[in-house]
């Protein structure tokens, strides 16, 4: 499973955060890239910041979705089941 639609977060009046499907989208927003997350959490970023203190940070997830990681997870306890005898 896969993200494939663009979503927005409104954190407070002045942050928001935008989720970015494709990175092809992603990639038009002129803005400095940065990464962020964790080895398994990969998470690219782009921010923005006007004079009036309002924050909008751009994210687009590459590599296995949270989904993909749990359905992986699962499969592998599924494999680690069978086989321990019974």
């Amino acid at each position: 499973m896969t993200i494939d639609s663009n979503w927005v977060s409104v954190m407070t009046p002045n942050y928001i955060y935008v989720g970015i499907a494709k990175r092809e989208d992603f990639d038009r927003i002129g803005l400095p890239v940065s990464s962020t997350g964790s080895a398994d959490k990969p998470v690219l970023c782009k921010t923005a910041q006007d004079t009036n203190g309002c924050t909008v940070v751009f994210q687009h997830w590459y590599g296995p979705t949270p989904a993909e990681r749990a359905a992986a997870q699962a499969v592998e306890l599924l494999r680690a089941r069978r086989k321990v005898p019974a």
